[in-house]
């Protein structure tokens, strides 16, 4: 389906080009000259929202997760695996954001001191119980937009978020990103994906939406971030994470 935003910039453009050169050789209209003008100016920022619109239809975005999800969730399901599910920055995964759910229930996690193997079934930590499963997440392929490495503060995750789920994919209309010392409060405005099915996977890994915000935001600060926490409205999708300690912080 070709862009309507570009069809139109293409036709304003045209038509104001046409038209100043008309009125200032023929009819010497000051008013004409103006309105030829104001098209070309209109035509040209209808190009640009052409170029901005999401490279992904919201529609396909929200399938796509939908059937990732569910595949998830009945590998979960079938093993009953209730912990949460720490999401892992690239570095620590040997290649793309992925999330790592314990196969036991333990207290806290270890500190994760260097890459784990690329398997389904991994150890990463000292104990014999530390033991997971990793696996992709809604937000390990979607990470992958960004183009760069988004900066550990605030302000530059706020601008990650809100590219991706703002502008990509169109799942929502802005983001705010609260930063402590090892909390996040992530708020996203005005979600598209509202409805909470409370199945395995989410409790494990949280919604689609949230999925996307722990990737980003391991990836970010280079560590394990786990969500503690998330409630969904209409109006906005508050998000309480926890940024897990790395090694070299002992």
């Amino acid at each position: 389906m070709k862009n309507r935003y570009s069809q139109l910039g293409l036709a304003l453009l045209l038509a104001g080009l046409g038209l100043m050169p008309t009125a200032y050789l023929l009819l010497r209209s000051i008013p004409i000259i103006a309105l030829g003008i104001s098209l070309v100016v209109l035509g040209a920022t209808s190009l640009v929202l052409g170029r901005t619109r999401p490279r992904i239809p919201p529609e396909l975005s929200s399938l796509l997760m939908e059937t990732g999800l569910e595949n998830v969730n009945s590998l979960l399901e079938e093993l009953g695996l209730k912990a949460k599910g720490a999401y892992l920055p690239s570095h620590l995964t040997g290649g793309k954001p992925r999330a790592i759910i314990p196969l036991h229930s333990n207290p806290g996690y270890p500190r994760i001191a260097g890459p784990l193997q690329q398997r389904l079934i991994v150890s990463f930590g000292p104990d014999p119980e530390d033991i997971g499963l990793m696996t992709t997440t809604p937000g390990s392929s979607i990470a992958g937009m960004l183009e760069t490495r988004p900066g550990s503060t605030s302000d530059e995750i706020a601008t990650a978020l809100t590219t991706i789920l703002a502008g990509s994919l169109d799942l929502a209309t802005g983001v705010a990103v609260r930063l402590e010392e090892s909390k996040a409060t992530v708020r996203v405005s005005n979600p598209r994906l509202v409805e909470s099915r409370n199945s395995w996977a989410e409790r494990s890994l949280g919604s689609p939406t949230a999925s996307i915000v722990a990737s980003v935001l391991a990836e970010a600060l280079g560590k394990p971030v786990v969500i503690q926490s998330e409630e969904l409205t209409r109006r906005a999708n508050l998000i309480e994470l926890e940024v897990l300690q790395a090694q070299d912080e002992q």
